[in-house]
């Protein structure tokens, strides 16, 4: 028989996964007491794909044999934490399996730690019996208990965070030591250590990462604005910063006057904001957005934060000083075709290959500009006009959905009965239709967004094809604290 310690560590994993072993693997588990962490945590992963019969395992690590066959059969979930008892710091993994007769690990010192994990997750239902834990490497300390429940509680673990923390058996969460060397340990391997110990209990956590949707505020204004002016759920701001590492100042973005490439400088930061919190969030970010600023650059925002993500749009009113939530939780609600316009009225003058939208639901009077400008300019365009039935300038925010989806059937209502090379936009509406509409029209088209300046003329601040690009480039994570 070979004695299998004398292997170097690596090449004997190696043998193992390779399926080397197979007619070894009784020699090898007999062995059990002399095998690395790191190669027992290998076995066992690799027993568990194999038959193999349980009399023999569980006389090797000296349990029953139910215990054995549990290990082998039973679901089990895998986890990492960063320990810095060991050399230089490492991300340790660990595999547990649900539902042993009884408390099994192979480092036999951290059976007490366990314990009252199994006391909690027996307490939530999730199992009926004991766990048998198996750890790659010797470490100290109970820190491994956050991280192996979360696993067990949270169907889809963030991808970019590490968890340090140990859990009391009544689900209290407890801070442990040396989280700035873990999180340095964390960051060797491009991740982030989280720190969920503003919370109380390990339920809230996985509240928070379970929950459907994630409800975070973003800001972009000419002005200084405050998230707390317009969002109320402060906790949520507190959990992006302390589990996500994800400083809430980077929810505003400040542009002052935008001029120039400041448009295309604004677009790209909302979008890369937008993407990397969702991509954080695990696709749950249901953004509550505050748009201070030009209507064009609303409408662009819009198109940006696309059709596949919940919203909520505010629109503030200056006469009451608050503002008003706008929910949109299904892009049906702006997308789809209607047959009967309640809320707008539309009208088409025919002038060339491309097309002119031009919203006028406020007062800023715009058709003769625009025919003006775009004769001035030479684009041969058909011109559609879309305007409010009733008063321009004081229409309903709880009619705005309605009125955005009104307006983007009429859209595509023409654009269905033409194939036009340009689609060029004029705005004059509150920020959230023009935000809603963006929502509803999408990216796929080719044109120009124009923005009505100081200097009384229209400029063209972004085009379509600018903002496609954006739509298709890769997530980047948010700033971190």
């Amino acid at each position: 028989m070979w004695s299998f310690s004398l292997f170097e560590e690596e090449d004997l994993i190696n043998l193992l996964q390779r399926g080397f072993l197979e007619e070894e693997l009784v020699s090898l588990v007999k062995q059990w007491e002399y095998l690395s962490p790191a190669v027992q945590f290998a076995l066992i992963k690799h027993l568990r794909s194999v038959p193999f019969e349980e009399h023999v395992l569980a006389k090797a690590l000296g349990v029953r044999r139910t215990t054995a066959k549990a290990l082998l059969e039973k679901d089990a979930v895998e986890f990492e934490f960063p320990g810095v008892s060991v050399e230089h710091g490492k991300m340790i993994r660990g595999i547990a399996i649900r539902d042993t007769s009884e408390v099994f690990c192979n480092l036999k010192d951290h059976k007490r730690h366990i314990t009252p994990l199994v006391e909690y997750l027996r307490h939530k239902g999730v199992i009926s019996g004991s766990l048998g834990v198996v750890f790659d490497s010797a470490f100290v300390g109970n820190s491994f208990g956050l991280s192996l429940t979360l696993s067990f509680l949270v169907k889809r673990l963030p991808p970019d965070l590490c968890w340090s923390g140990a859990v009391r058996k009544d689900g209290r969460l407890v801070k442990v030591d040396a989280l700035d060397k873990k999180s340095q340990v964390c960051q060797k391997v491009g991740k982030v250590l989280a720190m969920p110990f503003h919370l109380q209990r390990l339920e809230d956590l996985a509240q928070w990462l379970d929950a459907s949707f994630v409800d975070i505020p973003i800001a972009v204004s000419k002005d200084p604005i405050r998230v707390e002016e317009f969002f109320e759920r402060m906790e949520n701001l507190q959990n992006l910063r302390h589990i996500h590492r994800i400083d809430p100042s980077s929810l505003v973005i400040q542009t002052g006057r935008l001029e120039g490439a400041l448009w295309q400088e604004t677009a790209r930061k909302f979008s890369r904001l937008v993407k990397g919190l969702d991509y954080t969030l695990g696709r749950r970010l249901r953004a509550h957005v505050v748009i201070n600023g030009p209507i064009s650059l609303a409408f662009a925002l819009g198109i940006l934060y696309g059709h596949t993500r919940p919203s909520v749009i505010y629109h503030h009113n200056n006469s009451e000083r608050r503002y008003f939530p706008i929910e949109l939780q299904n892009t049906r609600e702006v997308k789809e075709h209607v047959e009967e316009y309640r809320f707008i009225n539309f009208d088409l003058k025919e002038g060339g290959p491309e097309l002119a939208v031009v919203l006028f639901l406020a007062h800023h009077h715009l058709v003769a500009d625009v025919e003006s400008f775009l004769k001035n300019q030479g684009i041969a365009a058909d011109i559609l006009v879309l305007t409010s039935k009733s008063a321009r300038g004081n229409l309903d925010p709880w009619d705005f959905k309605l009125i955005a989806k009104e307006c983007a059937s009429a859209i595509q209502s023409v654009k269905g009965k033409k194939a036009y090379e340009r689609v060029h936009f004029f705005f004059s509406c509150p920020v959230a239709i023009a935000y809603l509409l963006g929502v509803a029209f999408g990216h796929f088209d080719s044109g120009d967004i124009w923005n009505w300046s100081k200097e009384r003329v229209y400029q063209k601040v972004l085009d379509l094809e600018f903002l496609r690009n954006l739509v298709e480039e890769e997530a980047e994570t948010p700033p971190r604290d």
